[in-house]
């Protein structure tokens, strides 16, 4: 598998365990404890990216899947700093993981 300098990983797929995040325009800076997503299985999504039909899909039924799906997420809670996917179902949000693609990618 080829791999990428880790600043461009970052500008491209956003920080990983060990990169710090200046938090917006203050001296506080964070560190990702635990970064969720599995290197080599990111896609990218929106006009002229690298996803094409099938990828990133599961193959589940409407009531199996999620209704939103926020991606590379930065999560900031009590217990930790995390870099994951965030699947939102009714209104609420599901354990972190890789809600997407849990069918069929190792993440």
């Amino acid at each position: 598998m080829a791999e990428i300098s880790r600043q461009a990983y970052a500008d491209m797929f956003g920080p990983t365990t060990g990169d710090k995040v200046r938090l917006a325009d203050s001296e506080l800076w964070i560190e990702v404890e635990n970064d969720l997503t599995v290197y080599g299985e990111e896609v990218k999504f929106g006009g002229g990216k690298v996803i094409r039909d099938g990828m990133g899909q599961g193959q589940m039924t409407a009531d199996d899947c999620v209704d939103l799906v926020l991606t590379n997420a930065l999560i900031v809670d009590h217990w930790g700093i995390v870099k994951a996917d965030i699947g939102v179902k009714n209104g609420r949000s599901l354990p972190l993981a890789k809600p997407v693609t849990r069918t069929f990618s190792p993440g």
